[in-house]
Parts: structure tokens; C-alpha cells; sequence
């Protein structure tokens, strides 16, 4: 299956940084899209953690519960509640009733101030550990010109940040134990010449050749990894959940900080 270009772009941004600098970047968690830091050593010592984007972006997302009067935070979401999340959410709840009946379209949310907004990505980001983003309107062939390279504390100055409600999927997740033997009994019924081990709470399947349709049933699929012949075994959300949705745009002030990442790790 080809790569897409968000894809490509966290393999050739990383291939960029260890071409650039005399150390060793590593991009996390293979294909795992949940995943897209870079992480930066010096010795086996990690250094920093670098977050790639492939413009425009998708910069996180808030996943929401509804009782039919209000909105309220969901644990679904990937990231934790803070207080940027709730200044959002109270003002959904606000105007609730001009959220309440989107079905699937998606509505601009634009009466929530930019600082907000920046406050609420550099929150979640340093939660990841990330202190740094490099980020380009190209995929591949990156030279410095095209470029951002620049501390996560100044993305403000080179982004423009928008957000908008939405009811989608929340995404695929990581099979839960609970669900596995279902997923074995579906498996079978395709190949059932394979090992399923489990680590860092995730199941890892291994098979002896590539697999041509990631769809296992109705219920479950299979995700990339690093490795030819293994896939994480995920469950598929069959809920319609309402979000919001926080998406980076690249400005014209493109500049890579090469020279000020030397001197803020001594390298």
C-alpha cells in the first residue's frame, strides 16, 4: 500500500535532521498514526522531541459527549482536558444550539481567540514531551529554504490556527484484550498461519506474507508497522462522536533555526 503524504514527509523530515545535524533523530511509533514526533539523541540520550507536520495539518482534537443540553469533555480523546479545553467547551455550550444539529458537516468555530487556540496545541505538545516542530507545504525533496524549524513556544509566529465542530469517528483504537478471541475467529476464516504477541499494551500480528486488504470482518483492520509482514490489530469505531478539530496552516515567514538548535543543546 502506498505511503501517504504525511507519511512520507515524517520519513523524509527525519532522514533531513539526521543529514543536518552530527546526532540521531528516530521517528516514533513507525506508522502508527497516533504518532508524529521525531525524537532527537546524542549518545543514547534523548535530547528533545521534535513533532512533524505536513501542512496543512491537523494539530489535535477534542472529543466531545453530549446529554442533549450541553457538551462535556470525553475520556475518548487522546489528550487530556485542560483549561483551554474547557474555555472551548463552555463556549459550545454557549451556543449550543447552533451545534446541536450538525449531522456530519463541519462548522468553523471563530469567535474563540488565537491565543486560545496556540495555548491549547503548546499545552498538548508539552505533554508529549515535544519542545521543537519542523514543518513544510512539501512532502518530499525537503531543503531548508521550505522548510520551519523552530521551538514549539514561537509556532504563533509562523502558523495561522483554526478550529472547526464536527460529529466523525473518534479513530480506530488498539484492540482490547477483552476482543481478541473474537478477532482470532475472524482471522481464521482468512489465514490462520500467524502470531499474535502483545507489547506496550497493544497486540502486534505476524504473518508470513503481506496482507492485501487491512479490513478483518466488519468489526476489526490491521495498521502498519516498521516492520514487512506485521500490523497492530485495531477495533473500529462504529460511533459518531461530536469534536472539534484544531488544523495549522504554514505562513509565508518560513525559517529553519538550524544554528539556534546547535546552541540550545550544545551540539
Amino acid at each position: 500500500m502506498a505511503l501517504q503524504k504525511w507519511e512520507v514527509f515524517q520519513n523524509e523530515a527525519t532522514d533531513f535532521l539526521n543529514d543536518y545535524f552530527n546526532i540521531d533523530f528516530a521517528m516514533e511509533g513507525g506508522f502508527d498514526a497516533t504518532t508524529s514526533e521525531i525524537t532527537a539523541r546524542k549518545a543514547d540520550k534523548v535530547l528533545t522531541t521534535i513533532e512533524a507536520k505536513f501542512c496543512p495539518a491537523q494539530a489535535g482534537q477534542i472529543i466531545l459527549l453530549s446529554d442533549g443540553t450541553k457538551f462535556e469533555f470525553s475520556d475518548k480523546s487522546k489528550n487530556s482536558s485542560n483549561v483551554y479545553t474547557q474555555e472551548i467547551i463552555e463556549y459550545l455550550n454557549a451556543n449550543y444550539s447552533s451545534f446541536l444539529g450538525t449531522n456530519s458537516a463541519t462548522i468553523p468555530v471563530s469567535n474563540i481567540s488565537y491565543s486560545t487556540l496556540f495555548k491549547w496545541v503548546k499545552t498538548v505538545y508539552k505533554q508529549k514531551n515535544v519542545e521543537w516542530i519542523i514543518a513544510s507545504k512539501e512532502f518530499c525533496n525537503l531543503i531548508a529554504d521550505d522548510t520551519l524549524f523552530v521551538p514549539l513556544d514561537e509556532i504563533e509566529n509562523y502558523f495561522d490556527i483554526s478550529i472547526v465542530f464536527r460529529r466523525k469517528k473518534t479513530g480506530n483504537d488498539h484492540i482490547p484484550g477483552k476482543d481478541l478471541l473474537d478477532f482470532q475467529e475472524e482471522m481464521d476464516l482468512i489465514n490462520s498461519d500467524y502470531q499474535i504477541k502483545r507489547t506496550n499494551n497493544r497486540y502486534l500480528l505476524t504473518l508470513n506474507s503481506k496482507v492485501t486488504n487491512f479490513n478483518i470482518g466488519t468489526k476489526y483492520l490491521l495498521s502498519m508497522t516498521n516492520q514487512d509482514c506485521q500490523y497492530y490489530i485495531k477495533k473500529k469505531d462504529m460511533n459518531t462522536n461530536p469534536n472539534v478539530v484544531f488544523q495549522l496552516n504554514l505562513k509565508d515567514n518560513i525559517e529553519f533555526q538550524g544554528d539556534r538548535f546547535k546552541k540550545d543543546y550544545n551540539l
